[in-house]
């Protein structure tokens, strides 16, 4: 029994390690990082806070029920008179001259209904409503923006990589030439200085591969903050999903531009609020009074009940000022709708065009890689039968080296400028159902 114990823990600890280091694919750092982020938790904690803005807006049409409690003693006249009225020990032998102190426990209910605000019930919550919708947007936009950031991580990771193997085939290349050039050295065909010249430059290559091991490290680093672990084994998968790039005719459906609208409602609906001010408002009230009293040993019921009117004639221009407060924040809320569709239609434009460029770039960076490929190939050959100088070797492995970086460059330029199109389209990162945006 211990033995199939210890093998079932075994191959329990086993199958956590392996889930821990199974390496980040896009559609898994998606996922992860649209609920752990902490700025995707940050906006859910808004949308929260707004749901408890609406109820207390919606508290509002509901009765407001109060216990009140308190416990006095007294020798004013008066007050000696209403307490003992309220206790219904009134006695004939009372002096009026020369009271005593009576002391009483007052226990209270009061209910209070709002019968009629001039609109600022209902205002108030179709503001706090409309404030809702922009939260519940905003996250989406977080979720959006937080997409497109973690796509281009990720594909950052993928372009440092490639800088790594351009780096290592060139130092691989100049270590293969400046071993042919020593041993042409050595037949007597070759100057020191070519050799010199060939060493200085692999010290270089191999300078460029620890910027480039730097940087994939600091790449990898980025895309761990991004989604939000603190620690842990971190692999980056080397599998790059294929993602179609948006149609053209496509338009933008920015959670941005929704949130706005829904703030410049919540602004209109502030503006009715404020005019509100000028209307009367009405209410009804009821209680209900227990007075109980220690020393005379009396206690007694009473209620009230009646309806308060309530109309501000004049408040010194107060309310006047409250609607045009209101009134300037509905059109700077309309202009930032306006400002914000100016900018919406101007990033998907900009990405549109980005992304043709990328494109071009990367077919063009794919014919110099093989030109440079077939270049550096034969220069090599010519070299190593003392036909080319040493210069001509240094520039075609630097012109190859060169090339190899442009085509990375360009390639992980496309796949950031088809996530920026989708990212500007408000489309998700990944087409199916495996990440939800």
């Amino acid at each position: 029994m211990r033995i199939l114990r210890r093998l079932l823990l075994l191959f329990l600890a086993g199958g956590l390690a392996a889930e821990a280091a199974e390496p980040w694919t896009l559609p898994r750092a998606l996922d992860y990082a649209l609920t752990h982020n902490p700025d995707a938790r940050i906006a859910q904690q808004r949308i929260a806070g707004a749901q408890a803005v609406l109820e207390q807006a919606s508290a509002a049409y509901w009765p407001h029920v109060q216990l009140q409690s308190g416990y006095t003693r007294t020798d004013n006249p008066m007050q000696v008179f209403g307490n003992i009225l309220n206790q219904r020990a009134y006695s004939s032998s009372l002096n009026f001259n020369d009271v005593p102190a009576v002391d009483d426990v007052n226990v209270r209910g009061v209910v209070t209904v709002p019968l009629y605000t001039g609109g600022r019930t209902v205002a108030a919550r179709q503001a706090a409503a409309a404030n809702r919708a922009a939260a519940r947007q905003d996250i989406a936009a977080v979720r959006n923006l937080l997409g497109f950031e973690v796509a281009a991580a990720f594909h950052t990771v993928q372009k440092t990589r490639q800088f790594i193997q351009a780096a290592e085939a060139a130092v691989l290349s100049l270590t293969t030439n400046v071993v042919v050039a020593q041993h042409r050295l050595d037949a007597g065909n070759l100057l020191k200085s070519d050799v010199l010249d060939l060493e200085v430059h692999l010290a270089q290559a191999r300078e460029d591969l620890v910027r480039a091991q730097n940087s994939a490290a600091l790449a990898e680093l980025a895309l761990h903050n991004l989604l939000g672990l603190e620690e842990g084994d971190f692999t980056v998968s080397d599998a790059v999903p294929a993602v179609r790039a948006p149609a053209a005719g496509m338009v933008s459906q920015r959670p941005e531009f929704a949130a706005a609208r829904e703030r410049a409602q919540a602004a209109e609906a502030q503006v009715r609020g404020a005019q509100s001010g000028h209307l009367p408002r009405v209410s009804a009230f009821a209680s209900l009074d227990y007075d109980y009293g220690p020393i005379t040993h009396g206690d007694g019921r009473s209620y009230g009940a009646g309806v308060l009117v309530q109309w501000d004639l004049w408040d010194g221009w107060a309310t006047r000022g409250k609607v045009r407060e209101a009134e300037a924040s509905l059109q700077t809320s309309r202009e930032e709708e306006r400002k914000l569709r100016l900018n919406l239609n101007f990033a998907v434009e900009q990405a549109r065009r980005n992304l043709r460029a990328a494109d071009e770039r990367l077919v063009v960076g794919a014919k110099t890689v093989e030109q440079a490929t077939q270049s550096a190939e034969l220069t090599r050959h010519r070299f190593e039968q003392g036909t080319a100088l040493a210069t001509q070797l240094l520039d075609a492995e630097s012109a190859l080296v060169a090339a190899r970086v442009r085509r990375a460059q360009a390639e992980a330029d496309q796949r950031i400028a088809v996530a920026a199109l989708r990212h500007a389209l408000a489309l998700p990162q990944i087409d199916g159902p495996a990440v939800t945006q």
